[in-house]
């Protein structure tokens, strides 16, 4: 399993507030409204920095993302879709700062305790 994992820098022109509802509810529909999503995506979790966190300063990042795939093939697939570049990507900019995103492509190594 091949999962892609996103550190989350917000657009600077949103509160903290606008930018976890934004993310949590109006982008997540438009990921799962894919067939692209379906075809090629074996999970999406979103991590979103605690409140709290905020008031000690600003944070590194306001969250993470983690999108399983089978294949590095499969994740080049969805991200080239038409359907996720016609849709999802231009929403990625209307609240996330993604030059100051990082983004990293991982195999998970199961530890057991």
């Amino acid at each position: 399993m091949i999962k892609l994992i996103v550190a989350v820098k917000r657009n600077p022109d949103m509160s903290p507030k606008d930018f976890h509802a934004y993310w949590r509810t109006q982008h997540a529909d438009k990921v799962r409204a894919l067939s692209a999503t379906r075809r090629y995506v074996r999970r999406y979790v979103q991590a979103h920095t605690l409140e709290g966190e905020y008031a000690a300063g600003e944070p590194g990042y306001d969250g993470t993302a983690e999108l399983w795939f089978d294949s590095v093939a499969d994740k080049d697939a969805f991200y080239s879709d038409p359907e996720y570049l016609a849709t999802v990507r231009p929403d990625e900019m209307v609240f996330a700062d993604l030059a100051n995103s990082r983004f990293f492509v991982t195999r998970e190594e199961d530890v057991k305790l």
